[in-house]
């Protein structure tokens, strides 16, 4: 996958310098510091890891200035991890939206996207396609709600870690003085995931397998990435996220972001705890 991406790369670099050219656009670049506390998404205990992240990004936004409007966002990032390096990746996403402004004080976000991305453990190599449907409600001049629909199809080189998701979520923002912003969501979703297995619930899932030759059982492989047996199988997930955000200068921006998870299957259930750090610059 690895010339596949390289191809969809070049396009992308193409892609984005021809919008910085024929629109006025907005660059963005930042460094984020991150961890999860399971990050092989496991049912019993769970692996954790550090990771650090930069990302160069190229917007258009909406000008407010008439009813309907269109934006862009076209990012290239790559990740590195700390304890389990074979999960480090690069990924290219290209997000086109319309916006429609039925109220003065609402907005009506219809937008797809394209992702690419290629990771070092080439099993979990993906191009994935989806949408986003959000609208939000400009409450007061420092306090806004959103509601969001949010879709994603995701193919991976092993069909263990390919997935297909249903997202909704709702969120709560609000501007405080001196740059300071802060926002609270939640989100349920349904879909595909790839899942951990202890010895123990390995066994029991390989004993399940027998005993139903249609389960989810033809999906269990090993991750030599995590050294253990993963399997996909169908999970609800419900999960509570906060951010924080603070505008230094015009240029110059921070953030913070937490979240928690909780995702239920036919293998059990699982929690993990996620964030982020991160430092900006736009120009």
């Amino acid at each position: 996958m690895s010339s596949r991406f390289a191809v969809i790369g070049f396009f992308f670099i193409v892609f984005i310098l021809c919008i910085s050219v024929t629109v006025k656009a907005a660059w963005e670049t930042g460094l984020k510091a991150g961890f999860d506390s399971n990050i092989d998404r496991a049912i019993d205990g769970g692996k954790d890891d550090m990771s650090l992240s930069a990302y160069l990004s190229l917007g258009k936004e909406t000008t407010g200035e008439s009813r309907l409007d269109w934006s862009i966002t076209s990012t290239i990032e790559g990740t590195a991890y700390k304890k389990y390096s074979d999960l480090s990746y690069g990924e290219v996403t290209i997000a086109p939206g319309m916006v429609y402004f039925p109220y003065r004080l609402w907005s009506f976000t219809v937008s797809p996207f394209f992702q690419a991305k290629e990771v070092r453990d080439s099993d979990q190599s993906a191009i994935a396609f989806g949408g986003k449907v959000t609208l939000l409600q400009q409450v007061r001049p420092d306090f806004y709600l959103g509601q969001y629909y949010a879709y994603k199809n995701s193919s991976a080189n092993v069909d263990t870690y390919s997935f297909e998701e249903n997202a909704v979520g709702v969120l709560a923002g609000i501007n405080l003085s001196k740059g300071i912003s802060g926002e609270l969501d939640y989100e349920f979703s349904h879909g595909d995931s790839f899942r951990a297995l202890s010895r123990s619930a390995s066994r029991a899932h390989t004993e399940r397998k027998h005993s139903n030759s249609s389960g989810k059982g033809r999906y269990r492989t090993f991750s030599k990435a995590f050294g253990e047996f993963v399997i996909r199988e169908p999970v609800d997930r419900h999960a509570v996220g906060i951010h924080i955000g603070k505008d230094w200068n015009k240029s110059f921006f921070s953030a913070a972001d937490y979240t928690f998870t909780n995702a239920e299957g036919d293998s059990g259930s699982s929690t993990s705890s996620s964030g982020f750090i991160s430092l900006g610059y736009r120009f």
